[in-house]
């Protein structure tokens, strides 16, 4: 029998992937802080009183979290509004989720980690360098403490994958080398491309199963950020050369990143085997998407 689905944060890349993969088995109700078609609720986390009242209406049997401030270096620099959003307002979906016995689903980072080790398991202690990641390890406890088996928390990373308004590294890559612009990237930080699909396809299977609990929850590659973008060019017939790799301390970014982050997917594989594509399968799944990716 389909769930009655909150997708919270319903109009961004990894929002979009939820709906339409939860939309094939359940009831899914989107909701945005900036709505954009009539069927949507406005929803801002940033108001936890508000975002009580519209789940109080909408009163649904599983709520996702998607939407966060996901800059950051914006969040270094609006930290109020930073923990309103990733922390204030995921506590009132939990307190609510608390109090009429629903399930939530809540992303999180693997800069939660700062990088010093070769890989991370789940239970391996947190220690944030900045601002967003501390955000994010505050809303974790939260899930934990005030829905400790109703509640997946999903760690990721580098999300990318199809987005109309282009919101993910790979995409704008790609536009501004085919606009002719020079592009700094860091060769300094790696991480794990992960397609938005697959996150969501694995969130659906987790809360069909009953899952709950924090699980890792990124793709099988651990590249840099320079090496993503070469691949990204021969992928799509971009002009490499536009590329200009760059140490962290070059760029001068306003939060301080880790450096290395590769998390340890065992325990998710164990429940959701071939949870994600490579690379390659990923940037091609990109070009079934937009075939204007490949033809320019």
């Amino acid at each position: 029998m389909g769930r009655r689905c909150l997708i919270i944060g319903a109009s961004g890349q990894l929002g979009r992937a939820l709906c339409a993969e939860l939309r094939v088995r359940h009831e899914v109700i989107e909701a945005a802080h900036r709505v954009t078609r009539p069927d949507q609720y406005c929803l801002d986390l940033a108001d936890p009183a508000s975002t009580a009242r519209a789940l109080a209406q909408i009163a649904p049997e599983w709520i996702l979290i998607a939407g966060a401030l996901g800059n950051v270096d914006r969040a270094e620099l609006e930290r109020e509004r930073c923990l309103a959003v990733n922390v204030e307002g995921p506590r009132a979906v939990a307190e609510y989720a608390q109090a009429h016995g629903c399930t939530v689903a809540y992303y999180s980072t693997d800069a939660v980690f700062d990088g010093t080790r070769a890989s991370y398991q789940e239970r391996d202690p947190v220690a944030p360098l900045n601002f967003y990641a501390r955000s994010k390890v505050q809303a974790e406890t939260v899930m934990q403490t005030l829905l400790p088996n109703r509640s997946l928390v999903i760690r990721t990373a580098w999300l990318y994958g199809p987005d109309e308004r282009r919101r993910n590294f790979i995409l704008r890559l790609v536009d501004e080398l085919r606009a002719g612009q020079v592009v700094e990237v860091p060769s300094d930080q790696w991480g794990s491309p992960t397609y938005t699909e697959d996150v969501a396809h694995i969130t659906r299977v987790l809360l069909e199963q009953g899952s709950s609990g924090l699980f890792h929850a990124v793709g099988p590659e651990v590249v840099n950020r320079a090496a993503l973008a070469q691949q990204v060019c021969r992928q799509f017939g971009l002009d490499a050369q536009l590329l200009q790799p760059r140490s962290s301390a070059q760029l001068h970014q306003v939060a301080r990143r880790p450096l290395r982050v590769e998390l340890d997917c065992r325990q998710l594989h164990s429940m959701v085997p071939h949870a994600f594509r490579t690379l390659t399968e990923g940037l091609e799944a990109l070009s079934s998407w937009d075939p204007a990716l490949v033809a320019g």
